[in-house]
């Protein structure tokens, strides 16, 4: 039997199984992905955005999540990806190494330390997709759909806009490529 979600096509399975949710189908919809892009999900759970990447284009995927088991189940289900156990606060890869960040889960933590290591990471011209619920109850320490796109363009992000896709929206913001930093 379908649940209330899949039968309104809010759910996406991949050949393993693996379920998106609506926030992982909005950044894989906005998400500007060529072949042989390197693509990092901040929060990348059980992986299954990174699966239906993998389905999709030939890419680099990386992810981090929040223990080495977990990190380790997750690369070897994907043929060696670079899965690792990290805070978002501190993203353990060098400085301009992603063509697409993104973030499909709630940001936890500082969230403008956050912003600030997506942008690090980035290549000139990369992208960083954020996933934004359409319609929520405002809990503690959450911001605003308006509140976050602020805080991306402090933060030096260039062109951030918000992109409707089912039942969540993404949050788009680009760095600045080299022709804007000349």
């Amino acid at each position: 039997m379908l649940t209330k979600t899949e039968a309104m096509g809010y759910s996406i399975a991949s050949k393993d199984g693996l379920r998106l949710t609506p926030g992982m189908k909005a950044c894989a919809s906005w998400a500007a992905m060529e072949e042989h892009d390197k693509i990092l999900d901040m929060a990348c759970g059980s992986g299954a955005l990174l699966n239906h990447l993998n389905e999709k284009l030939r890419l680099t995927l990386c992810g981090m999540c929040d223990s080495a088991d977990q990190a380790r189940a997750i690369s070897e289900q994907l043929g060696g990806a670079d899965v690792i156990a990290a805070r978002m606060e501190d993203i353990p890869w060098r400085d301009d190494t992603f063509n697409v960040v993104m973030l499909s889960s709630a940001m936890r933590g500082d969230v403008r330390r956050v912003l600030d290591e997506a942008l690090r990471v980035l290549r000139a011209g990369g992208q960083f997709v954020l996933a934004s619920p359409l319609f929520f109850l405002r809990g503690e320490n959450e911001f605003s759909r308006k509140e976050l796109m602020r805080m991306m363009q402090e933060a030096g992000f260039r062109d951030v806009s918000f992109r409707t896709s089912g039942l969540f929206g993404a949050i788009v913001g680009w760095k600045a490529g080299l022709i804007d930093q000349k």
